[in-house]
Order: structure tokens, then sequence, then C-alpha cells
């Protein structure tokens, strides 16, 4: 066994020591392990366990030399899952290295990545009908969640839009907006990403500024979903599920980039909060990026092309999921 993964940790010995690496490929379990949702707690729900001989579609590696796979466990709740690389085998990992970016044509932020950190999103908003029935075991309460992908500047929205679908956007009026026309499996990862599109937000997001983006709504949800794995398969993610119900600094959020994704991501990266009684609590991220988007592995390089963002907020609690 230590053989056939043999290739797949030389390959991945070459990239930098702290970042996830996003993975292509099988695996294949040979024992019944644990599945994790949280490598450092060790949290299970549903007490999900790989059956041997079963075989697993590969998300990414938790570092340069894993010591666990992030798999796809299908009827698991959330279904993404931490298992120990030594508990099966994997075919060849198909993530080719990459050669270093071009400069980009585009001098500046090209685009916002913005996600939001749900149940604070929902302290905000509790009458938003994604925000009645949060549960424990949801992928919101571990994970960030896709806001939107806004082409940059700032004011460039509503390309070529018709009048009614513009004020429909502006005034709330989202589920007057035209269908998405998504494939079926976009359209279930969408709806596990963005809880919002209970609301509309999909239609609202995507008549605002998808229409900007100069692609198809399949491609721009594609690619911003491509953007949220990466970040979701990072040391960024790791530590807000870690620090649930604690307060943590926008200092080590920053830093928290910079090990996932090269030194410099930081600056690159703003950090919104919100009032909640007593408390401060982190509602959203905004990541600023500059390049062609193709998938998880452009994260690094598109945030390293793109210009230092300020931030407005300089702590706040990492919120439970639950209305408080």
């Amino acid at each position: 066994m230590r053989r056939i993964l043999a290739g797949a940790l030389l390959f991945m010995l070459a990239l930098p020591a702290h970042a996830e690496v996003p993975l292509s490929g099988g695996f294949t379990a040979t024992a019944a392990c644990p599945a994790y949702q949280s490598i450092n707690r060790q949290t299970n729900p549903g007490a999900v366990m790989t059956e041997p001989g079963s075989s697993y579609d590969l998300i990414a590696g938790n570092k340069a030399a894993p010591t666990h796979f992030r798999i796809v466990i299908a009827g698991a709740q959330p279904a993404q899952r931490w298992v120990a690389v030594d508990c099966g085998t994997t075919d060849a990992v198909t993530v080719p290295a990459t050669a270093p970016a071009a400069p980009p044509a585009y001098r500046g932020t090209q685009y916002i990545l913005a996600v939001n950190w749900q149940p604070a999103f929902c302290e905000t908003s509790p009458g938003k009908r994604e925000c009645r029935n949060q549960r424990e075991d949801s992928f919101e309460a571990t994970h960030f969640t896709l806001h939107g992908l806004w082409p940059q500047p700032r004011g460039r929205a509503y390309c070529d839009v018709p009048e009614r679908d513009r004020l429909a956007s502006e005034f709330g009026e989202w589920h007057d907006l035209p269908d998405l026309r998504l494939s079926p499996g976009l359209r279930r990862d969408l709806d596990e990403a963005m809880p919002g599109s209970q609301s509309g937000l999909d239609r609202h997001e995507w008549t605002k500024h998808g229409t900007c983006y100069g692609a198809s709504a399949e491609d721009y949800y594609t690619h911003a979903l491509d953007l949220l794995l990466a970040l979701n398969t990072s040391a960024v993610a790791e530590l807000f599920a870690g620090n649930i119900g604690r307060r943590i600094t926008l200092a080590q959020v920053r830093q928290a980039f910079d090990d996932a994704f090269g030194a410099g991501a930081g600056e690159r990266v703003g950090m919104d909060c919100a009032p909640d009684g007593n408390r401060t609590i982190i509602t959203e991220l905004t990541i600023g990026l500059t390049g062609t988007i193709t998938g998880p592995d452009d994260f690094a390089a598109l945030i390293a092309a793109a210009s230092p963002a300020d931030s407005g907020c300089r702590s706040g609690m990492v919120d439970p999921v639950g209305l408080r």
C-alpha cells in the first residue's frame, strides 16, 4: 500500500508545505475507518465509516505530504469527509504540476470572491428561508458558503440586463428573476454551497454580477464553486471550524491565508463583522483575485495577482450554527 501511495506523495512533496492540495482520482478503502468532518477536532457526524472495498471520489489532501484525504461519501451529511491515507489505496493523482502563471493582463483586482460564514449571516437575517432550519451537521455549520463572485470595478453590474430584471434584483424580488438553466450536478452542488439559493440569491447574483463575467451561468457558478472548494479545503476553513464559539483576529485569518496560499495572500483578504447583542460576529470574507479562473488549483496564483485589500473588522467571533 505504501508503494501505491508513493507516486502521489512524491508529487505533493514538491508543493508548498502548508497548502492543502486539490486532487482528482479515486480512493478505495481497505479498512473500516472513521470519516471525519474535521481532522483537528475528529468530529464525525453520523459516525460514518469507510466500507472496505468501496471506492470514493478523491477531492484533496490535507497538506503537501498528506496524512488524510478528503473524499466524497454518498449519503453522509456532510458528504465530504477526511480519512487517513493508510485506510486505503488511491490511483494516480491526475492533478498536473503547474507552470508559473504568466503575468496577468489585468492590473489591480479583477474579481472579488465573497464568502459567508452562514451561521453569522443568519443571526443578522433570521427571517430568511435558509436560516429557519439550520442543522449542526449541515455543510454550512463548518464551511464557508458562497455569496458571490463579483467582477470589478465595484460599479460593474447588471450588464445588458433588462430593466424589469434589474429592478426585481434591486428590490429583493429575486424569485421573479428568470430561473437559471444549470446542469443537475451543478444545481445540487450550488444548493449546498449557497444556502441563499432558497431565497433566490443564485438568481440575484447572476443577474447583478454574473452577467458581467463574460461566460454562461453554468461556467460562472462552476468557477465560483471551484474557488470555494479551494478555500474550504484549506487551513483557513480549518481555522474557522476549529474556533467555533471563539473569537479570532484578522491577523490570524490573514496568516492562515499565507500558510495555505503563499506569503502575501492574506493582504488580499477583507473581513466583515456585525454586532449581535454583546458580541461581534464574523459574517463574511472578501478575497481579491486577478487572472483566468480554470479550477481550484488557480486560487493561490489568482490571489497573488490581486491588489492588497482593506478590512473593516479586526476581530470577531466564529458563530455556531443556530440562532442565538
